[in-house]
Protein backbone atom coordinates (compact mmCIF):
# COMPACT_ATOMS: atom_id res chain seq x y z
CA UNK A 1 0.00 0.00 0.00
CA UNK A 2 2.80 2.37 1.00
CA UNK A 3 4.64 1.61 -2.25
CA UNK A 4 1.49 2.34 -4.26
CA UNK A 5 1.06 5.72 -2.58
CA UNK A 6 4.69 6.65 -3.26
CA UNK A 7 4.39 5.71 -6.95
CA UNK A 8 1.13 7.64 -7.29
CA UNK A 9 2.67 10.69 -5.65
CA UNK A 10 5.66 10.48 -7.96
CA UNK A 11 3.41 10.32 -11.01
CA UNK A 12 1.45 13.35 -9.83
CA UNK A 13 4.66 15.32 -9.27
CA UNK A 14 5.94 14.32 -12.71
CA UNK A 15 2.68 15.29 -14.41
CA UNK A 16 2.67 18.62 -12.61
CA UNK A 17 6.26 19.41 -13.52
CA UNK A 18 5.66 18.39 -17.15
CA UNK A 19 2.55 20.52 -17.37
CA UNK A 20 4.46 23.56 -16.19
CA UNK A 21 7.50 23.16 -18.48
CA UNK A 22 7.71 26.07 -20.91
CA UNK A 23 7.89 24.93 -24.53
CA UNK A 24 8.38 26.86 -27.75
CA UNK A 25 4.97 27.84 -29.15
CA UNK A 26 4.98 26.83 -32.79
CA UNK A 27 2.39 27.57 -35.45
CA UNK A 28 -0.73 25.47 -34.95
CA UNK A 29 -0.44 24.59 -38.64
CA UNK A 30 2.71 22.56 -37.94
CA UNK A 31 2.05 21.53 -34.32
CA UNK A 32 -1.44 21.77 -32.86
CA UNK A 33 -2.48 21.28 -29.23
CA UNK A 34 -5.65 21.31 -27.17
CA UNK A 35 -6.69 24.64 -25.56
CA UNK A 36 -5.73 23.27 -22.13
CA UNK A 37 -2.13 22.82 -23.28
CA UNK A 38 -1.94 26.46 -24.35
CA UNK A 39 -3.44 27.51 -21.02
CA UNK A 40 -0.69 25.66 -19.17
CA UNK A 41 1.90 27.25 -21.43
CA UNK A 42 0.52 30.70 -20.60
CA UNK A 43 1.22 29.96 -16.93
CA UNK A 44 4.67 28.55 -17.64
CA UNK A 45 5.80 31.45 -19.83
CA UNK A 46 4.28 34.01 -17.45
CA UNK A 47 6.63 32.65 -14.80
CA UNK A 48 9.54 33.16 -17.20
CA UNK A 49 8.47 36.75 -17.84
CA UNK A 50 8.05 37.41 -14.12
CA UNK A 51 11.57 36.08 -13.48
CA UNK A 52 13.07 38.27 -16.24
CA UNK A 53 10.79 41.03 -17.59
CA UNK A 54 13.31 41.83 -20.34
CA UNK A 55 13.35 38.29 -21.77
CA UNK A 56 12.02 38.81 -25.29
CA UNK A 57 11.84 35.09 -26.06
CA UNK A 58 9.63 34.57 -23.01
CA UNK A 59 7.37 37.42 -24.08
CA UNK A 60 7.17 36.05 -27.61
CA UNK A 61 6.01 32.66 -26.35
CA UNK A 62 3.70 34.11 -23.72
CA UNK A 63 1.94 36.09 -26.41
CA UNK A 64 1.69 33.13 -28.80
CA UNK A 65 0.31 30.84 -26.08
CA UNK A 66 -2.21 33.49 -25.01
CA UNK A 67 -3.22 34.21 -28.57
CA UNK A 68 -3.76 30.57 -29.49
CA UNK A 69 -5.67 29.82 -26.31
CA UNK A 70 -7.94 32.75 -27.05
CA UNK A 71 -8.34 31.64 -30.67
CA UNK A 72 -9.33 28.09 -29.74
CA UNK A 73 -11.72 29.02 -26.93
CA UNK A 74 -13.50 32.36 -27.23
CA UNK A 75 -12.21 33.53 -30.59
CA UNK A 76 -10.47 36.86 -30.98
CA UNK A 77 -13.44 38.94 -29.86
CA UNK A 78 -12.83 42.63 -29.31
CA UNK A 79 -9.28 43.39 -30.33
CA UNK A 80 -9.15 46.29 -27.88
CA UNK A 81 -10.08 44.28 -24.80
CA UNK A 82 -8.81 40.72 -24.83
CA UNK A 83 -6.03 38.65 -23.26
CA UNK A 84 -3.95 39.06 -26.41
CA UNK A 85 -4.42 42.82 -26.37
CA UNK A 86 -3.43 42.92 -22.70
CA UNK A 87 -0.15 41.12 -23.46
CA UNK A 88 0.63 43.57 -26.26
CA UNK A 89 0.04 46.53 -23.94
CA UNK A 90 2.26 45.00 -21.26
CA UNK A 91 4.98 44.43 -23.82
CA UNK A 92 4.73 48.06 -24.93
CA UNK A 93 5.47 49.14 -21.36
CA UNK A 94 8.12 46.55 -20.51
CA UNK A 95 10.05 46.01 -23.77
CA UNK A 96 9.12 49.00 -25.96
CA UNK A 97 10.37 49.08 -29.55
CA UNK A 98 11.78 45.56 -29.21
CA UNK A 99 12.02 42.82 -31.81
CA UNK A 100 9.55 40.64 -29.89
CA UNK A 101 6.98 43.41 -29.58
CA UNK A 102 7.11 44.30 -33.27
CA UNK A 103 6.97 40.64 -34.24
CA UNK A 104 3.89 40.02 -32.09
CA UNK A 105 2.17 43.15 -33.36
CA UNK A 106 2.49 41.68 -36.81
CA UNK A 107 0.30 38.80 -35.70
CA UNK A 108 -2.14 40.81 -33.62
CA UNK A 109 -2.41 44.59 -33.60
CA UNK A 110 -4.94 46.87 -31.94
CA UNK A 111 -7.30 48.68 -34.26
CA UNK A 112 -6.32 51.91 -32.54
CA UNK A 113 -2.67 51.35 -33.57
CA UNK A 114 -2.67 52.81 -37.09
CA UNK A 115 1.06 52.23 -37.61
CA UNK A 116 0.73 48.54 -36.80
CA UNK A 117 -2.36 48.29 -38.98
CA UNK A 118 -0.23 49.58 -41.90
CA UNK A 119 2.39 46.96 -41.19
CA UNK A 120 5.08 49.38 -40.01
CA UNK A 121 6.06 46.99 -37.23
CA UNK A 122 7.04 44.36 -39.81
CA UNK A 123 9.81 46.61 -41.12
CA UNK A 124 10.94 47.36 -37.58
CA UNK A 125 10.95 43.68 -36.56
CA UNK A 126 13.12 42.86 -39.57
CA UNK A 127 15.46 45.71 -38.67
CA UNK A 128 15.74 44.50 -35.05
CA UNK A 129 15.86 40.78 -35.83
CA UNK A 130 18.63 39.12 -33.76
CA UNK A 131 21.17 36.64 -35.12
CA UNK A 132 19.65 33.83 -33.06
CA UNK A 133 16.11 33.72 -34.32
CA UNK A 134 13.36 31.13 -34.72
CA UNK A 135 13.00 29.77 -38.29
CA UNK A 136 9.21 30.05 -38.08
CA UNK A 137 9.47 33.74 -37.27
CA UNK A 138 11.81 34.35 -40.20
CA UNK A 139 9.35 32.64 -42.53
CA UNK A 140 6.49 34.64 -41.02
CA UNK A 141 8.28 37.97 -41.54
CA UNK A 142 9.14 36.98 -45.11
CA UNK A 143 5.49 36.23 -45.86
CA UNK A 144 4.19 39.41 -44.18
CA UNK A 145 6.67 41.61 -46.02
CA UNK A 146 5.78 39.82 -49.25
CA UNK A 147 2.13 40.77 -48.71
CA UNK A 148 2.64 44.47 -47.90
CA UNK A 149 5.77 45.28 -49.92
CA UNK A 150 6.33 42.49 -52.47
CA UNK A 151 9.00 44.38 -54.42
CA UNK A 152 11.20 44.84 -51.35
CA UNK A 153 14.56 43.06 -51.80
CA UNK A 154 14.41 41.82 -48.22
CA UNK A 155 11.58 39.47 -49.18
CA UNK A 156 14.05 37.31 -51.06
CA UNK A 157 16.69 37.68 -48.33
CA UNK A 158 14.29 36.44 -45.66
CA UNK A 159 13.08 33.49 -47.73
CA UNK A 160 16.69 32.52 -48.39
CA UNK A 161 17.40 32.67 -44.67
CA UNK A 162 14.35 30.54 -43.87
CA UNK A 163 15.47 28.05 -46.52
CA UNK A 164 18.93 27.76 -44.99
CA UNK A 165 17.32 27.21 -41.58
CA UNK A 166 15.34 24.27 -43.06
CA UNK A 167 11.99 25.54 -41.85
CA UNK A 168 9.95 23.15 -44.03
CA UNK A 169 10.55 19.37 -43.99
CA UNK A 170 12.41 18.02 -47.03
CA UNK A 171 9.35 16.05 -48.22
CA UNK A 172 7.38 19.30 -48.55
CA UNK A 173 10.22 20.95 -50.44
CA UNK A 174 10.40 17.99 -52.86
CA UNK A 175 6.63 18.08 -53.33
CA UNK A 176 6.73 21.79 -54.19
CA UNK A 177 9.67 21.30 -56.52
CA UNK A 178 7.65 18.73 -58.44
CA UNK A 179 4.78 21.20 -58.77
CA UNK A 180 7.07 23.98 -59.95
CA UNK A 181 8.73 21.84 -62.58
CA UNK A 182 5.42 20.66 -64.03
CA UNK A 183 4.21 24.17 -64.91
CA UNK A 184 4.54 25.79 -68.34
CA UNK A 185 6.97 28.72 -68.74
CA UNK A 186 5.78 32.04 -67.30
CA UNK A 187 2.89 30.44 -65.46
CA UNK A 188 0.69 31.90 -62.73
CA UNK A 189 0.09 29.70 -59.71
CA UNK A 190 -2.67 30.41 -57.17
CA UNK A 191 -2.95 28.76 -53.76
CA UNK A 192 -4.86 29.54 -50.58
CA UNK A 193 -2.40 31.40 -48.37
CA UNK A 194 1.33 31.80 -47.95
CA UNK A 195 1.69 28.56 -45.96
CA UNK A 196 1.31 26.60 -49.21
CA UNK A 197 3.50 28.96 -51.22
CA UNK A 198 6.35 29.59 -48.78
CA UNK A 199 8.35 26.54 -49.99
CA UNK A 200 8.07 27.68 -53.61
CA UNK A 201 9.20 31.20 -52.76
CA UNK A 202 12.15 29.74 -50.82
CA UNK A 203 13.29 27.63 -53.78
CA UNK A 204 12.91 30.53 -56.16
CA UNK A 205 14.87 32.85 -53.86
CA UNK A 206 17.52 30.40 -52.64
CA UNK A 207 17.98 28.12 -55.65
CA UNK A 208 16.77 30.25 -58.56
CA UNK A 209 14.33 27.45 -59.34
CA UNK A 210 11.61 28.40 -61.88
CA UNK A 211 11.67 32.11 -61.14
CA UNK A 212 9.53 32.57 -64.26
CA UNK A 213 6.53 31.26 -62.29
CA UNK A 214 4.51 33.88 -60.41
CA UNK A 215 3.15 32.38 -57.20
CA UNK A 216 0.09 34.17 -55.82
CA UNK A 217 -1.53 33.61 -52.40
CA UNK A 218 -5.28 34.19 -52.64
CA UNK A 219 -5.33 36.05 -49.32
CA UNK A 220 -2.84 38.61 -50.67
CA UNK A 221 -5.34 39.68 -53.32
CA UNK A 222 -6.98 41.70 -50.54
CA UNK A 223 -3.81 43.78 -50.12
CA UNK A 224 -3.85 46.88 -52.39
CA UNK A 225 -0.06 47.13 -52.28
CA UNK A 226 0.40 43.53 -53.30
CA UNK A 227 -2.21 43.72 -56.06
CA UNK A 228 -0.73 46.86 -57.62
CA UNK A 229 2.75 45.32 -57.53
CA UNK A 230 1.33 42.21 -59.19
CA UNK A 231 -0.15 44.31 -62.00
CA UNK A 232 3.27 45.89 -62.56
CA UNK A 233 5.05 42.54 -62.50
CA UNK A 234 2.68 41.07 -65.07
CA UNK A 235 2.68 44.24 -67.18
CA UNK A 236 -1.10 44.61 -67.21
CA UNK A 237 -3.45 47.54 -66.70
CA UNK A 238 -4.28 48.15 -63.02
CA UNK A 239 -7.88 47.67 -61.95
CA UNK A 240 -9.61 48.47 -58.68
CA UNK A 241 -11.56 45.73 -56.92
CA UNK A 242 -13.67 46.74 -53.93
CA UNK A 243 -14.90 44.27 -51.33
CA UNK A 244 -17.94 46.51 -50.83
CA UNK A 245 -19.22 45.48 -54.26
CA UNK A 246 -19.68 41.86 -53.16
CA UNK A 247 -22.05 42.29 -50.24
CA UNK A 248 -24.84 40.42 -52.02
CA UNK A 249 -22.90 37.16 -51.65
CA UNK A 250 -23.02 37.22 -47.86
CA UNK A 251 -20.37 35.18 -46.06
CA UNK A 252 -19.02 33.87 -49.38
CA UNK A 253 -18.26 37.35 -50.73
CA UNK A 254 -14.49 36.74 -50.72
CA UNK A 255 -14.85 33.69 -52.97
CA UNK A 256 -16.43 35.83 -55.68
CA UNK A 257 -14.07 38.74 -55.02
CA UNK A 258 -10.98 36.56 -55.42
CA UNK A 259 -12.41 34.73 -58.44
CA UNK A 260 -12.96 38.00 -60.31
CA UNK A 261 -9.37 39.08 -59.67
CA UNK A 262 -8.07 35.67 -60.75
CA UNK A 263 -10.01 35.79 -64.01
CA UNK A 264 -8.86 39.36 -64.68
CA UNK A 265 -5.23 38.37 -64.18
CA UNK A 266 -5.62 35.35 -66.47
CA UNK A 267 -7.31 37.34 -69.21
CA UNK A 268 -4.96 40.32 -69.14
CA UNK A 269 -1.68 38.47 -68.67
CA UNK A 270 -2.52 35.63 -71.09
CA UNK A 271 -0.32 33.33 -69.08
CA UNK A 272 -0.86 29.62 -68.42
CA UNK A 273 -2.53 29.33 -65.03
CA UNK A 274 -2.44 26.66 -62.35
CA UNK A 275 -4.18 26.19 -59.01
CA UNK A 276 -3.65 24.18 -55.86
CA UNK A 277 -6.01 21.22 -55.73
CA UNK A 278 -8.33 22.85 -53.17
CA UNK A 279 -9.02 25.98 -55.22
CA UNK A 280 -12.72 25.26 -55.71
CA UNK A 281 -13.34 25.52 -51.98
CA UNK A 282 -11.82 29.00 -51.91
CA UNK A 283 -12.98 30.69 -55.13
CA UNK A 284 -16.06 30.52 -57.34
CA UNK A 285 -14.64 29.31 -60.65
CA UNK A 286 -16.11 27.36 -63.55
CA UNK A 287 -15.39 23.70 -62.81
CA UNK A 288 -15.55 22.86 -66.52
CA UNK A 289 -12.52 25.09 -67.10
CA UNK A 290 -10.30 23.36 -64.54
CA UNK A 291 -8.31 20.22 -65.39
CA UNK A 292 -6.25 17.94 -63.16
CA UNK A 293 -2.67 17.43 -64.36
CA UNK A 294 -1.41 15.41 -61.42
CA UNK A 295 -0.34 17.57 -58.49
CA UNK A 296 -1.92 20.71 -59.92
CA UNK A 297 -5.08 21.95 -61.53
CA UNK A 298 -4.81 23.92 -64.79
CA UNK A 299 -7.21 26.54 -66.10
CA UNK A 300 -8.32 26.20 -69.71
CA UNK A 301 -11.39 27.41 -71.59
CA UNK A 302 -10.81 24.69 -74.20
CA UNK A 303 -10.96 20.96 -73.64
CA UNK A 304 -7.73 18.98 -73.91
CA UNK A 305 -6.27 15.61 -72.95
CA UNK A 306 -5.16 16.40 -69.41
CA UNK A 307 -4.78 12.70 -68.56
CA UNK A 308 -1.85 12.26 -70.93
CA UNK A 309 -0.14 15.31 -69.40
CA UNK A 310 -0.70 13.96 -65.90
CA UNK A 311 0.86 10.64 -66.92
CA UNK A 312 3.81 12.43 -68.53
CA UNK A 313 4.35 14.37 -65.31
CA UNK A 314 4.40 11.15 -63.29
CA UNK A 315 6.74 9.37 -65.72
CA UNK A 316 9.09 12.18 -66.75
CA UNK A 317 8.77 15.26 -64.53
CA UNK A 318 8.06 14.27 -60.96
CA UNK A 319 10.88 12.89 -58.83
CA UNK A 320 9.10 10.49 -56.50
CA UNK A 321 12.00 8.68 -54.85
CA UNK A 322 11.65 10.88 -51.75
CA UNK A 323 8.30 9.23 -50.96
CA UNK A 324 10.20 6.13 -49.83
CA UNK A 325 12.88 8.01 -47.94
CA UNK A 326 13.00 9.79 -44.56
CA UNK A 327 13.36 13.56 -44.51
CA UNK A 328 16.52 14.48 -46.40
CA UNK A 329 18.66 17.58 -46.28
CA UNK A 330 17.59 20.13 -48.87
CA UNK A 331 20.66 19.72 -51.06
CA UNK A 332 20.51 15.93 -51.24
Amino acid sequence: MKRTIIIAAALVCYAFSSAQRAETIESFISTSHEPEWYARQVEAWQKKVNADPKDEWAWRNLFRATNYHEMFTTGYGDEESSPSADIIRKMEKTIPDSYALNLCKGRYCLRSDSAAMRGDNIYRAIELMPEEVCAEDVNYLACRLWSIDPENTKVGELFRKAYRMKYYPARIMHYNLNMLRSMEPGALYFANGDVLLGPMKMMQAALGERTDVTVIPLSYLHSPNYLQALFRKLGIKPKTFSAEDYGQYGEDWFKHFEADIILYLIKESRRPTYFSTDILTHAVLDKDSIYNEGLLLKYSTRQYDNFSIAMKNVREVYHLEYLAEPDLVYDS
